[in-house]
């Protein structure tokens, strides 16, 4: 059988882990991204342990801070803090995070053109066509990597909401005095949705989220008010806004010969809209569903989504039902987090992917980043070097 032609089209976390692992296993691979490279990207910025398995190593050099303490605020309570080594968070900027995990691709063997927007995508029996601002391109394979909304989606379309769909807006602001630089805040003081003070290398990420849309006039008042809590102002000219679709998409995340991998497939948890993670498994699920197409194990892709549903499901039904649960009362929460370890582990399982429903299946061992977490603990707490 003649080496399949794979183009996977969005450069984030998804599309650069699908094109590598596809190169890693033999297809011919375009990986397609419609902005210059390295692009500004809006986005937390946070890796949890549940991502580093399929971490390149060279992105290490990315990571601008370990955060060791997560502080949880909302309601009538003070602050609670938690801490775990198990739940390390790495923080990094997207624009060089992406770039390192692109140039991984491109060792492997992937072909990357940037700069380059799709402008229309079809499929028929003979496989898919992506024509670009720069040409036209005929492969087996497409992956839909393009983010939410995905253009993609809605060229074929399979195009269909999330569970639930939030809007989001952030600015990078100076450390605040409290708390210490190696802590990240996380409060559900906004309506169907919360609050988020991240900590990088210089400087602090800070934003709100809700998923009503009642709300979403509001939120510019909002981070305003979040940022007074931190002794911080923000300056509105700054602030940037950006979807987040979690829970997975109710309708198809696959055709024949197409899969939607990452926010195209609104594969963001739907308590705290963590994304890279669950991008990057989706991406090692693609990966293995056109393997088993390309060794002639099924005939098409539509397996994918079920098995991204039965992947993911589970854990993304438990994270909504929490947090309907601080929707109704966030106080009760918090306090049962307060006076119950057992409730305290579990949070701990949900960052640190430790234990069932949210810990990810283990992928084969070639596909595990050798080293990584060794690597990853030798960063500093404090910050680590920076890519120039």
């Amino acid at each position: 059988m003649s080496r399949p032609t794979i183009v996977v089209v969005g450069a984030g976390p998804a599309g650069s882990t699908t094109a590598r692992l596809l190169a890693e296993r033999g297809a011919r691979v375009t990986l397609i991204e419609a902005r210059r490279l390295p692009r500004p990207k809006l986005c937390g910025g946070g890796l949890t342990p549940k991502a580093r398995r399929w971490l390149p190593a060279t992105a290490l050099a990315t990571i601008e801070r370990r955060v060791d303490r997560v502080e949880l605020r909302g309601g009538r309570l003070m602050p609670l803090r938690l801490r775990e080594a198990d739940a390390t968070i790495a923080m990094v900027e997207r624009d060089r995070f992406d770039v390192a995990l692109v140039e991984a691709a491109a060792a492997a063997g992937v072909e990357v053109r940037d700069a380059d927007p799709v402008r229309t995508a079809i499929e028929d029996e003979a496989g898919v066509r992506v024509d670009t601002a720069h040409g036209r391109i005929r492969a087996d394979v497409l992956i839909a990597a393009d983010g939410e909304p995905s253009q993609i989606a809605r060229e074929l379309g399979v195009e269909s909401p999330p569970a639930r769909r939030a809007l989001a807006l952030e600015v990078d602001l100076p450390f605040p005095s409290q708390p210490p630089p190696d802590t990240a805040v996380v409060s559900f003081s906004v309506p169907a949705g919360y609050a988020w003070s991240f900590p990088k290398a210089d400087h602090a990420n800070i934003g709100v989220a809700t998923a009503d849309p009642r709300r979403y006039r509001l939120l510019r008042a909002d981070l305003a008010r979040f940022a007074r809590t931190l002794g911080l102002a923000v300056d509105a000219r700054r602030v940037r806004g950006h979807w987040i679709a979690v829970g997975l998409r109710t309708g198809a995340l696959a055709t024949r010969r197409t899969v939607l991998v990452g926010d195209a497939a609104g594969a963001a948890d739907p308590l705290f809209g963590e994304g890279i993670s669950y991008a990057m498994r989706s991406g090692a699920l693609a990966a293995a569903t056109v393997e088993d197409r390309m060794a002639g194990r099924m005939t098409d892709l539509r397996a994918y989504d079920k098995r991204l549903r039965r992947d993911l499901g589970p854990a993304f039904r438990r994270l909504a039902a929490i947090a309907r649960a601080v929707e109704c009362s966030v106080t009760l929460v918090l306090l049962t987090l307060w006076i119950s370890g057992s409730v305290r582990r579990v949070a701990v399982d949900v960052v640190a992917g430790r234990r069932p429903p949210y810990a990810f299946r283990e992928p084969a061992p070639e596909h595990i980043s050798a080293g990584t977490q060794a690597d990853l603990d030798r960063v500093p707490a404090k910050h680590a070097a920076m890519l120039s």
